[in-house]
């Protein structure tokens, strides 16, 4: 048995690496909010804001031929389906898109 010597024992003992280790980490996470928040509009100077695009569209002014290009779709879609519930000619179909993986 080793001899320990007799007297009174510290009241509290800090083991270097218990304590700095955090301290380091928590200065670094705050050098890097620091510097992300004053270095990115000195960063950023060089790059183009975005500007508003003007997009086009071509309204298609015959109902009829929507309606039958949206047919056509969903003609496609239903015909690639391989499972069916119900009635295959009701006026509504819904088809549910899911991956099982």
């Amino acid at each position: 048995m080793i001899d320990q010597p007799q007297g009174e024992k510290p009241a509290l003992t800090v083991i270097i690496q218990s304590w700095w280790t955090p301290a380091v980490a928590v200065i670094f996470l705050v050098i890097g909010l620091l510097g992300g928040y004053f270095g990115r509009p000195l960063v950023a100077k060089g790059t183009k804001t975005s500007e508003p695009v003007a997009v086009v569209t071509t309204p298609t002014t015959d109902p009829t031929e929507a309606a039958a290009s949206l047919k056509q779709i969903m003609d496609s879609v239903i015909s690639q389906t391989t499972n069916f519930k119900g009635d295959p000619n009701a006026t509504v179909t819904i088809i549910e898109f899911s991956d099982y993986q």
